[in-house]
């Protein structure tokens, strides 16, 4: 079953990608950023087990800066096999920077499967290089499931008019 979720994933970032939403669209409503990507997931758990996942990442950006996120990854904790779903709500700082680094926070809910395996609260702060732009690298460290430290690359599509700063 992991493998089909994985893949409807996919295919939803990839219709994301391909077209703009109704949202999008002259008089659809107020307009959104979509953002999809990949990220690698390091964890460290209270019993000390280390863990990694990976995998896609799909967020919708309103033009304030409130920024949805999902992601799945599978990967491993400790020597077993682990897969990790996360839900968040981000806040950046400065969304249409262009050429800088600008700060987010974020926190949200994270579910785990295979070993460590539970339901967490996450709060974290991440930097992003130029959100502003269509693409770029993250990084965040925070608490959720234990200290996790992720980074990730994202790519976006924003509306008609877009003008970074």
């Amino acid at each position: 079953m992991k493998l089909p979720l994985a893949g409807g994933f996919a295919f939803l970032c990839s219709l994301f990608a391909a077209s703009p939403l109704p949202a999008q669209r002259a008089g659809g409503g107020e307009p959104v950023v979509v953002e999809w990507g990949a990220h690698t997931t390091l964890s460290i758990t209270d019993s000390l087990r280390f863990g990694i996942v990976g995998g896609p990442r799909l967020a919708l950006r309103a033009l304030g800066g409130t920024r949805g996120a999902i992601s799945v990854g599978a990967g491993v904790l400790g020597d077993s096999a682990s897969a990790r779903a996360e839900a968040a709500v981000e806040y950046q700082l400065a969304p249409r920077a262009a050429g800088r680094v600008g700060v987010y926070f974020g926190g949200g809910l994270a579910g785990v499967v295979g070993a460590g395996r539970g339901g967490y609260l996450l709060l974290y702060v991440g930097l992003e290089s130029s959100p502003g732009l269509r693409g770029g690298w993250a990084i965040e460290g925070g608490l959720g499931g234990g200290f996790r430290i992720r980074g990730a690359y994202h790519w976006r599509r924003f509306p008609r008019g877009w003008q970074p700063r």
